[in-house]
């Protein structure tokens, strides 16, 4: 009897590892790919190498991406692809110097290395996808599809603090995916030979969400339940997506965290390509016809662009304060980034689903220029109210519009993530309660902060998993016509997890006279 027990038993396992590797294996029309189980939360399956296009190198570079073929390609998604070509700068910020772990992975090189991240490479377009381990093709599971920030120039998927395991642990009931873009030089060269094509980052975005959009029920997603997330820059990249794509978003809901179109801080006005042409020629493209440049500018190694570019723009900034500056961050090509997105709303083009706008109470202690007693007080309160009023102005459009729109503001100010005392709420640090990752920050993690984590964890399930019935759920839709200018849902301040708190008292220094911002509510 023991024997046959034991066979039994042996049969049984047979069967859940074939019954596990066959879930690990998911087939699509551009690929079959083989995941794995995440080390912390084995109840969490992960597909951290997913094409979304074909690799923008050679020919290709500074060109609008292009849809993946059909392939029956079997691909180990098990590990990280790199994150797209960038530079690590040797300028001193507080990401290096006083927090870890919200920096893309370069396995060992220094945060302040002043060269090329070597982790990094032009064949990046790339996602990453977290699904509860016992998904399949039938469990329709809400998606929320996030675009990381990195002021245009920086970012991708491998960040340690933006890898949402501990999430989808927690909910057993949703798919998250991170995407990696084109950033810098790479996707805003303003290159007159272009004729005007550029922004190439947002061209990917609109192609990995077609990506996702084709194939995510394979891995146990529901496409019509698809929520586009940004943070930063690509937070500022999901507002403008829902102008340029309006009439077919894709997506059943948008949330945008701290950076919008209306008052986005990082355009550059170099429509003239002196910034590509100085760059061509310093690295032996000097030629006078655009043309011509361009095709000798697609032959310099990746490695020596970066390293020009990010060099110049350090020594710009530590070396030479008279130098001219260059920038290669987004532009107005009226095709993905319009000139008045103000007349848009109110022409009607931008799109009708329901959105999350938030922000954090001291966006700019961690953006102003580092110093190691930090900014003064009167710079953060300044500079943060270009985004609580950019989150002002577009949900006051988009309420008058008829369409739900809610507000969150972040004001946690907990030891573990924001390690120095002038940092507060700074802009990121909400990204580690909704991931989850406030718990690898090193540090004491109280029990408010466990509380306020998992009550934002649970707010954005309930959006992504119905956006239209949030108010019902205790998240109060934002009425700017309301007394005192409606409900902000703000999280972590004086001592509760969440509160509801009247508009004005947030945000009333963007259209109340006299009004004064309150940094550290």
């Amino acid at each position: 009897m023991f024997k046959i027990i034991l066979a039994t038993l042996a049969i049984a396992h047979v069967v859940w590892a074939e019954s596990e590797q066959s879930n690990l294996t998911v087939y699509t029309r551009t690929g079959t790919f083989v995941g794995g189980l995440n080390d912390t939360y084995p109840d969490v399956r992960h597909f951290k190498y997913v094409p979304y296009a074909k690799p923008p190198v050679g020919s290709r570079r500074w060109t609008a991406p292009e849809a993946l073929d059909d392939s029956s390609q079997v691909i180990d998604s098990t590990v990280f692809g790199p994150s797209c070509a960038q530079y690590v700068s040797a300028i001193p910020t507080v990401w290096a110097m006083n927090i870890t772990g919200n920096l893309i992975v370069n396995y060992g090189e220094s945060l302040l290395a002043g060269e090329f991240a070597q982790n990094s490479a032009e064949d990046c377009l790339t996602l990453a996808i977290w699904t509860p381990a016992n998904a399949t093709a039938d469990s329709n599971l809400p998606v929320i599809h996030f675009f990381t920030g990195g002021g245009d120039v920086t970012g991708g998927i491998n960040i340690p603090t933006q890898l949402p395991a501990n999430w989808v642990h927690r909910s057993q009931s949703h798919i998250v995916l991170t995407t990696n873009y084109r950033v810098n030089v790479f996707s805003h060269p303003h290159a007159l030979g272009l004729d005007g094509n550029t922004n190439f980052g947002m061209q990917d975005q609109r192609v990995a969400i077609e990506w996702v959009a084709e194939n995510i029920a394979a891995f146990g997603g529901d496409s019509s339940r698809i929520t586009i997330w940004g943070q930063s820059a690509g937070s500022g990249m999901v507002d403008t997506y829902l102008s340029t794509w309006y009439d077919d978003p894709i997506a059943a809901g948008a949330i945008m965290s701290s950076a919008f179109a209306i008052g986005y801080p990082a355009m550059t006005e170099d429509f003239g390509g002196l910034n590509f042409t100085f760059v061509a020629k310093s690295l032996g493209c000097d030629f006078s016809d655009s043309k011509v440049e361009l095709e000798c500018m697609r032959h310099v190694p990746v490695a020596r662009l970066e390293n020009f570019i990010g060099q110049y723009q350090d020594n710009s900034t530590l070396v030479n304060t008279s130098q001219s500056a260059i920038t290669f961050t987004r532009q107005v090509d009226n095709k993905t980034v319009w000139d008045n997105y103000t007349e848009r709303h109110l022409e009607g083009k931008y799109a009708q689903i329901p959105t999350i706008f938030g922000s954090t109470a001291r966006e700019f202690s961690a953006l102003l220029p580092y110093a190691e007693d930090g900014p003064s007080e009167e710079l953060i309160t300044e500079d943060t109210l270009i985004f609580v009023c950019g989150a002002y102005n577009t949900s006051k459009l988009i309420d008058e519009s008829g369409v739900p729109t809610y507000r969150y503001e972040w004001a946690g100010n907990f030891t573990n993530i924001a390690p120095v005392p002038w940092l507060g709420a700074y802009h990121y640090s909400d990204l580690y309660m909704f991931f989850g990752s406030y718990l690898i920050a090193p540090g004491e993690i109280t029990d408010l902060e466990i509380q306020t984590a998992e009550r934002m964890q649970d707010y954005f399930l309930d959006f992504i998993t119905d956006p239209w019935s949030m108010s019902s759920k205790g998240w109060p839709a934002y009425d700017v016509t309301a007394v005192n200018g409606g409900n902000i849902t703000q999280f972590g301040a004086d001592g509760q997890a969440v509160q509801i708190v009247t508009g004005d008292s947030v945000e009333g220094a963007c259209h109340i006279s006299g009004a004064v911002y309150n940094t550290t509510p």
